[in-house]
């Protein structure tokens, strides 16, 4: 019992100090702020601003880890950077990483824009390929001995689809072209007929039935209409004076002119009135063949995506038809037209 007395207050001595042995060392550097603000808690406040302001507003350490900005890498990569390109070489262009003709600086043409500076044309001395669809309308002028002399001036329509073959740089291009056209005129008819062979019909036995061929003959008639549609081809030259004419690179009204040569193919037919019957009704069909030559001059104006144009067009066609024997059948044709159209 003296014993347990005598150690009690040294057992309680020891405890004491290493509690203040410990606190001292759990007790927080001067520098960090604790977490339950003091009584002043205005004071601790404006401290904890003004030291994030500090931080914020102070240089970065210098050191050999330092990152640069983007900006930075791209100005201080190296001479190699200055002069290699590339998506410039992909594209077929030269000039240093960076730079390219009428874009800002670092940005480089879509590949997929095939109207524009893309990366897969044009190749050698060759240029885009373009298409057109048109339509015409307009006067017809006949003349000539024989038929001619009996018809009037008619109209034309007609339309096709044109294959432009551009140059390097899209001034001039070759055109193929294949359409169709359909003409009328109206001809002298009872005012000024003629002797023409006409289509008698075959001559049928009552009792066996069997129909005998008879010869056409010659009656005096009047012709009243003629008809002809054809199938046309034409090759020919187009040249555009005021800059590229086609879609990817036409900023403003454009003005092209251009000709042609070409054929004509298709059928014909004439409606007679024989004077020799009463509401009699006669018509004579055949093929006929043509050749045509002509010139054009349109106005472009390009709408995005695609050109709008419009203009004149005048040819000259040669006919040979025989419609009409013993009557010479050969028409020279005057064409006098307005065209419109859409090119891509």
């Amino acid at each position: 019992m003296k014993f347990t007395r005598f150690l009690l207050p040294g057992w309680m001595l020891a405890a004491f100090a290493a509690a203040a042995a410990a606190q001292e060392r759990l007790s927080p550097p001067a520098d960090v702020i604790p977490s339950v603000l003091p009584m002043n808690a205005e004071q601790a406040a404006s401290a904890i601003r003004n030291r994030l302001a500090a931080e914020r507003t102070a240089p970065p350490p210098a050191g050999p880890l330092r990152m640069a900005s983007l900006e930075q890498m791209a100005t201080s990569a190296g001479p190699s950077a200055e002069t290699t390109n590339p998506m410039g070489t992909l594209m077929g262009f030269s000039g240093p990483t960076g730079e390219w003709p009428g874009l800002p600086p670092g940005s480089y043409p879509s590949p997929y824009y095939v109207d524009g500076p893309g990366c897969c044309g044009p190749l050698g001395r060759n240029g885009r390929i373009g298409y057109e669809f048109y339509t015409y309308t307009g006067v017809n002028l006949p003349f000539g001995d024989g038929l001619p002399e009996y018809m009037n001036a008619g109209w034309t329509v007609g339309g096709g689809l044109r294959t432009l073959l551009f140059n390097a740089s899209h001034t001039a291009a070759w055109t193929i072209d294949f359409g169709v056209s359909y003409t009328h005129n109206w001809a002298a008819g009872t005012d000024d007929p003629v002797n023409l062979f006409l289509r008698s019909p075959p001559l049928v036995n009552p009792f066996t039935g069997v129909a005998t061929p008879q010869p056409d003959r010659l009656t005096f008639t009047a012709i009243r209409e003629v008809h002809r549609t054809s199938f046309n081809y034409n090759l020919g030259r187009d040249v555009w004076l005021w800059g590229s004419g086609d879609t990817g690179r036409m900023t403003s009204t454009n003005w092209r002119v251009g000709a042609w040569v070409g054929g004509r193919y298709g059928t014909s037919h004439v409606d007679q009135i024989p004077l020799d019957e009463i509401d009699g009704y006669s018509r004579r069909q055949n093929v006929f063949l043509g050749v045509a030559v002509g010139v054009h001059s349109t106005w472009d104006i390009p709408m995005g995506g695609w050109i709008l144009f419009g203009g004149v067009r005048t040819e000259y066609v040669h006919d040979w038809t025989n419609l009409t024997p013993p009557l010479e059948g050969n028409i020279h044709n005057v064409n006098l037209q307005v065209t419109f159209g859409i090119r891509y």
